[in-house]
């Protein structure tokens, strides 16, 4: 039997360090928003004509003038270190860059002295949802545009290539409420698992209080109460002994056998399977104490009843469907 507060609490305190880590995980691109685009530059953080769910920096070369536009938006074409991408963005994200170029029309990467960084967010091609259809966001037709438009611009000289795979957005055009919104809800959840497992400890160190009153002989030797109970199941973990029923298993629970007026057998489907439960009831406003059982020990449950029903007149609503009389 085991009384250690902590060991019985440990699996909902791993659920909560789980949580916070995970968390942390999912803020990264938030915390990254933050910094200036530049630092995340030198960082590495770069935007690499890959995948990515992270916030990263671009060093912009150069930008051709006139954006590709759409129902929804327009993209600049805007040339980096590691090739040209479009860039979702308005006039006044790219205000500094165009007049940069303006300045200098005709000469190769314009902007590269200026210093000019950008924090953006990858968009893919065909964005995968769980559950729900992908979204695309770069159709054939618009890939055919890019392109177009790609080998129309000063961009195509030398060795460039666009990347038609990806999109960029800036950061500039994002609120940062999104990329928080998922951290913050899962850091929300990891508190009030926190508080579940403080008070989890409190009730057990009460009732542990109240076992120790209850068989104080045994307060330190509740192996051998196992073993001298006058009703003991080690495969179930419970026991009765002096009209006192006790659950020592996943859940710790006291219960006196006097105040039990009914047990509910019920089982509830899930599918394809059956989850089993038992529902015991009291006279008294003690709240009616539910758990689930493990198919495999259903039987192994109908000696324990009949020995509580010799105990205490219990009514039993079998809905096992397991004969019971």
């Amino acid at each position: 039997m085991n009384k250690n507060v902590f060991r019985r609490s440990l699996g909902i305190w791993l659920l909560v360090i789980g949580l916070l880590v995970y968390s942390y995980f999912q803020a990264i691109p938030g915390l990254h928003s933050l910094e200036p685009p530049q630092k995340l530059y030198k960082q590495g953080f770069v935007y690499k004509s890959k995948d990515s769910e992270d916030v990263l920096a671009v060093k912009v070369l150069d930008i051709d003038l006139i954006p590709v536009k759409t129902d929804e938006a327009q993209y600049f074409l805007i040339k980096h270190e590691y090739g040209v991408t479009a860039m979702k963005a308005t006039y006044h994200t790219v205000y500094s860059l165009l007049q940069m170029k303006a300045r200098f029309p005709n000469q190769d990467n314009p902007l590269e002295s200026g210093g000019f960084y950008l924090s953006v967010i990858v968009i893919p091609e065909v964005e995968k949802r769980r559950k729900k259809s992908d979204v695309v966001h770069i159709s054939q037709s618009f890939k055919q545009r890019l392109e177009e438009k790609f080998h129309q611009s000063a961009l195509s000289k030398g060795n460039s290539s666009i990347d038609l795979t990806h999109l960029l957005k800036s950061m500039q055009e994002e609120s940062r409420v999104n990329l928080f919104a998922k951290p913050v809800f899962i850091a929300l959840v990891a508190f009030f698992f926190t508080l579940k497992a403080i008070s989890l400890m409190f009730r057990l160190r009460r009732k542990f209080r109240r076992f120790d009153s209850l068989f104080p002989a045994y307060a330190s030797h509740t192996d051998q109460l196992i073993k001298d109970a006058d009703y003991s199941d080690k495969k179930l973990e419970l026991l009765v002994h002096q009209g006192i029923l006790v659950f020592y298993g996943m859940d710790f629970e006291i219960l006196p056998v006097d105040d039990i007026e009914e047990i509910k057998l019920f089982r509830v489907r899930r599918k394809s399977f059956y989850r089993y439960k038992m529902k015991i009831i009291f006279y008294s406003s003690r709240r009616p104490y539910v758990f689930e059982i493990k198919k495999r020990y259903i039987e192994a449950y109908y000696p324990f009843i009949k020995y509580l029903r010799s105990l205490a007149p219990i009514v039993v609503e079998d809905g096992w469907k397991m004969n019971y009389r």
